[in-house]
């Protein structure tokens, strides 16, 4: 029997390097561009990789954002995971919030590919990421230290969910200015992160609403 034509397959290694290159143009691309800006034989040109080979790897440019994402939040439950293992057990909601902000400072692209781009659904039966993603289970953490510090009495009894949005929303907000705003004095970044979650903790404790 002939052996078969075509091209030879490339060795796994070569394409898990392909493909991490490809991730690291277009997690650029899509910071500095946003997402309609940014096309995929441009992020295929500055991968060093043709159109056609990029799309072996990535089915489209939602795909390639999908990955972004769902790599990006799986290390950031890791890495507020380890926040909550290194602290005490009335520290954890505390270390947890830092952590959230220091994790975004130190990955600003992401910051910007994930929450500057909105996630538009691209046809009948597509879903939002926010509602498939398994690797949001990893931010489910801040919800269950509220609810363990209401236990124990750290916070009142109220609906967590309430306060989780509360401190959600100023832990957004301090890092999209921080990231997005750079040109703004704010003074040290990080006095201004211990600050900002000092005092809405401090007023979650101290509110009987």
């Amino acid at each position: 029997m002939k052996p078969g034509r075509g091209r030879p397959k490339r060795p796994s290694d070569a394409l898990a390097a392909d493909r991490q290159r490809v991730i690291e143009a277009a997690r650029g691309l899509f910071a500095r561009e946003g997402y309609g800006g940014v096309s995929m034989r441009k992020i295929a040109e500055l991968a060093g990789c043709s159109p056609a080979a990029l799309y072996t790897l990535f089915a489209s440019k939602r795909a390639l954002l999908r990955h972004i994402w769902e790599e990006t939040f799986q290390a950031l439950g890791a890495h507020l995971a380890a926040c909550a293992g290194g602290a005490a057990p009335e520290e954890k909601l505390e270390a947890v919030s830092l952590g959230f902000v220091d994790f975004w400072l130190a990955h600003a692209d992401d910051y910007r590919a994930i929450f500057l781009i909105e996630d538009k659904l691209q046809g009948e039966g597509d879903r939002y990421f926010v509602e498939t993603s398994q690797a949001l289970r990893g931010f489910d953490i801040l919800r269950t230290l509220i609810e363990e510090d209401q236990k124990a009495g750290r916070l009142p009894a109220r609906p967590a969910e309430d306060v989780h949005n509360v401190l959600f929303c100023m832990l957004q907000g301090v890092a999209l200015n921080l990231i997005t705003i750079p040109e703004y004095p704010w003074g040290d970044a990080q006095t201004v992160k211990h600050q900002a979650v000092r005092a809405v903790l401090d007023g979650l404790r101290s509110d009987t609403a």
